[in-house]
């Protein structure tokens, strides 16, 4: 798709556009402060150098919206605003250095390289296995109680990860403040190390990495090395000798087993369509949020954009789809001129409605361990770790490999769905992945609205580019564990 000729032609159009309204606007460069513009600039007459940078910023940024619905290659985009910026700064005066330096630096000021350089290359996606551990490990600290949740270790052939969910008990006293200000985390355990011993005797480092809000944490127990597939169990050692739990290895991973799941390729829509829907989705996900729903203000301006490179049908529905949405969760500044209509997607009219119901209380807090590994969506492999519902939220545990570097700045990624057992759809909002370093990544998938009660089982929807995924995963009931 990349080096569609309507978006080049669009673009370079569009520059040559801002390069003749710059040197349009009156001369102000050189006057003293408080001298009048001239009524009649003169033809070589030129913007401030604010408006220079404004104007490159302008075409950067349509750039980008056409880098990532794939019609413009990134290299293409960035020379193009480059090339402006050399043009109109080379009219603001004199430069030491000549055009070609001059284009280096503007390249390098855009964040992006020379066309003909290498590019980055993706890692493959590594063979997974996954592994439904469902333990509890509770910390009977005075003043900073928890339960750490380790769900499901997810290997590779280099790297091994268990998801964890760690929920703390802040008494309520506030005995704890000065403690519950830095947060959920490991860094409250009462435990100078935290390491790994298998049946065989062989030692694991465990690294706690992920990140949480006041009452909770979420990430993953990495294990280094990877431990082999042979290995019956892992105890959980704290410093040296303090055995904390055990972690059964052996057992049948009949919830992989269980998952029906199907590939197909992705709707044959034009590109902008799935721009448009990942930003919907950012609406809906943001109705969540204790701010209340916002909207890209540019949002206006990236439908215009898209219909005039050719990436967005004429008769479209969904910039009327986008602006009932905005409209229901009363999110204002996004510049849709397009009449809100009724008949929004049903997964999107769903999130609505639970939003709509709100939260009926604190309701049951759970957490389950998954064992789930989908079919490659565009050629990235993922593992589901576990669900859990804790402290108002519920997440999606995932993780990966294989995954890309973004296409853009506004590159909406993977669109994940998921739907509960009464038939009620949630969209997940995907956060910043930890890149491990074997190249794996680990991350949570925000659900919104949050999951009421535990579901037997779950449909997720995994669509990106080039193909989308449909799974069933069951969600079972994880094994207690006595208090530690």
């Amino acid at each position: 798709m990349v080096g569609d000729d309507r978006a080049e032609t669009y673009l370079r159009l569009l520059a040559e556009t801002e390069l003749r309204r710059v040197l349009r606007l009156p001369g102000r460069m050189g006057q003293r402060y408080g001298e009048p513009d001239p009524v009649r600039p003169p033809p070589w007459a030129f913007g401030t150098r604010s408006e220079i940078a404004g104007s490159v910023a302008h075409i950067w940024w349509v750039g980008d919206v056409l880098v990532t619905v794939g019609l413009l290659g990134q290299e293409l985009g960035a020379r193009i605003a480059a090339e402006l910026d050399v043009a109109l700064t080379a009219r603001a005066g004199p430069e030491p250095s000549g055009r070609a330096t001059r284009l280096s630096r503007a390249l390098e000021r855009a964040g992006t390289r020379p066309p003909g350089a290498p590019g980055e290359s993706r890692r493959p996606a590594q063979p997974m296995q996954s592994t439904p551990i469902g333990r509890t490990l509770r910390v009977a600290s005075e003043r900073a109680p928890s339960e750490l949740h380790l769900m499901t270790l997810v290997r590779t052939p280099a790297s091994a990860a268990i998801a964890a969910m760690m929920r703390m008990s802040w008494p309520s006293d506030g005995s704890s403040a000065d403690l519950e200000i830095t947060g959920a985390g490991p860094q409250h355990l009462p435990y100078d190390q935290l390491w790994a011993v298998d049946d065989r005797g062989t030692r694991y480092r465990l690294q706690l990495v992920g990140e949480g809000g006041t009452a909770a944490w979420h990430g993953t127990a990495e294990l280094s090395p990877a431990p082999p597939p042979g290995a019956r169990w892992l105890d959980l050692i704290a410093d040296e000798t303090r055995r904390l739990v055990r972690l059964d290895l052996a057992r049948p991973e009949a919830a992989a087993t269980a998952v029906r799941s199907t590939a197909e390729r992705s709707p044959g829509a034009p590109p902008g369509e799935r721009l448009l829907g990942g930003l919907a989705e950012q609406i809906l996900a943001s109705a969540g949020d204790t701010g209340g729903a916002s909207a890209d203000p540019n949002l206006g301006e990236i439908i215009a954009v898209l219909a005039a490179a050719g990436a967005l049908a004429p008769d479209s529905p969904t910039p009327g789809h986008l602006a009932a949405v905005c409209q229901r969760l009363g999110a204002q500044g996004h510049g849709i001129t397009a009449p809100a209509r009724a008949d929004i997607p049903v997964r999107w009219a769903s999130v609505l409605a639970g939003l709509d119901r709100g939260p009926a209380g604190p309701g049951p807090e759970w957490y389950a361990p998954l064992a789930a590994i989908l079919p490659d969506v565009d050629q990235t492999r993922f593992a589901l770790g576990g669900l859990t519902s804790a402290a108002g939220q519920s997440h999606l545990h995932v993780v990966a490999t294989g995954v890309p570097l973004p296409a853009g700045g506004r590159d909406p990624g993977f669109s994940w769905w998921l739907r509960d057992d009464d038939g009620a759809w949630h969209v997940g909002t995907q956060s910043h992945p930890y890149l491990g370093d074997s190249g794996q990544t680990a991350f949570r998938v925000r659900l919104t609205p949050p999951l009421g009660a535990r579901p037997e089982e779950i449909e997720v929807v995994v669509t990106g580019w080039l193909n989308r995924v449909r799974a069933v995963v069951p969600v079972p009931r994880p094994r207690g564990m006595p208090d530690n």
